[in-house]
């Protein structure tokens, strides 16, 4: 005989065999023989169908789904009454990970563990990454990626420089007093090379690309002609080439979006958009950090190379006054204020 227990009523809801209509029912139980006998009945007490519990197939449990029991004719029984499905078929696989699926402590600690997780992972794996890739980037990669940014920024907002060729040689000469300060070995891992643009729209400006081309505008070189202000600036620029800030962002860009999809899989666009501005979002103070990097490698290398390092103290204090109300706020910047950056290179002017 078998020892499953025997079930007195168990509600759901049938289908008849070759039938679609849905009608109200119960799950009954008895002997037979060495195997339980099941019946399922309707209101009326009406049979609709009958097998060997050996005969039937149980679908596993699926969250709080109706759990299907189909017959041998084609009639299926279906009930959300879980428990009693496993008192009849004892713990299975399936019943067991239903269990460890349903909401409950467990799963807060399980949580909680894989959010602390995914933060250790973006805190420091995403740099380990980074710096893994970028040691295994040859250089011609790196200089082509500086040829193709400077190819788009020709077509789509430089123009010529208009300064004359007195004004191009004394920032030029201020630029190789700069490189020719850092160790031989640094030079010699970096294509150093300054561009001159007329970039409208931009302001007095500098930035640098990955390979170590470094664009500076016509506006920045008529608004700042200080000798010391432009090694600040440009000694900043350096700074981001030879600590290969530009590098590191484009790799732990990659390495986010391959965590969040190593993490929750195919999001979906909606979710995808959400994952990714907040993935804006968290780098910002990562790009913060390289700025304020970058400004104190500059202050050194403008006093190793014979500069007054205030000048770069001169420059932002000149922006905090010509764009101080309309700078965003620092969270949700790529840069800190400028207020914030003259107070720090204060600080760290007293320390040189």
């Amino acid at each position: 005989m078998s020892n499953a227990p025997h079930l007195r009523g168990l509600h759901g809801h049938a289908y008849a065999a070759r039938s679609s209509y849905r009608q109200p029912a119960r799950l009954i139980t008895r002997e037979g023989g060495e195997d339980l006998w099941v019946d399922i009945q309707n209101d009326e007490r009406a049979v609709l169908a009958s097998a060997y519990l050996s005969d039937l197939q149980i679908d596993p449990p699926l969250g709080s789904v109706a759990r299907k029991i189909t017959f041998p004719d084609g009639a299926v029984f279906e009930t959300t009454d879980h428990d009693a499905i496993e008192e009849l078929t004892g713990k299975t696989r399936g019943s067991l990970l239903h269990h460890y699926e349903g909401f409950n402590a467990r799963l807060i600690g399980v949580v909680a563990i894989c959010l602390a997780a995914a933060w250790v992972l973006w805190r420091y794996g995403l740099d380990i990454l980074a710096a893994a890739a970028i040691a295994m980037t040859p250089p011609a990669v790196i200089e082509q990626i500086d040829v193709g940014s400077m190819r788009t920024i020709d077509f789509t907002m430089a123009e010529p420089s208009e300064l004359s060729d007195e004004q191009k040689e004394q920032v030029e000469k201020i630029y190789l007093r700069l490189v020719n300060s850092l160790p031989d070995d640094t030079q010699q891992e970096h294509s150093f090379e300054l561009l001159f643009r007329n970039v409208p729209g931009m302001g007095p400006n500098a930035f640098a690309l990955p390979g170590g081309t470094m664009v500076i505008t016509d506006e920045f070189v008529k608004d700042f002609p200080d000798v010391d202000v432009m090694a600040g600036v440009l000694g900043h620029e350096i700074g981001h080439v030879v600590e290969q800030h530009g590098l590191k962002r484009i790799y732990r860009s990659l390495s986010m979006y391959v965590l969040i999809a190593f993490l929750a899989g195919d999001v979906g666009p909606i979710l995808e958009d959400v994952v990714l501005e907040g993935n804006v979002l968290l780098s910002l103070s990562f790009s913060r950090a390289q700025e304020t990097s970058a400004d104190e490698f500059g202050l050194r290398l403008s006093k190793a190379s014979g500069f007054d390092p205030a000048g770069l103290k001169r420059f932002f204090k000149e922006l905090d006054g010509r764009f101080g109300d309309s700078e965003p706020p620092q969270w949700n910047s790529t840069h800190p204020s400028s207020a914030a950056r003259v107070e720090a290179i204060d600080a760290y002017i007293e320390g040189l």
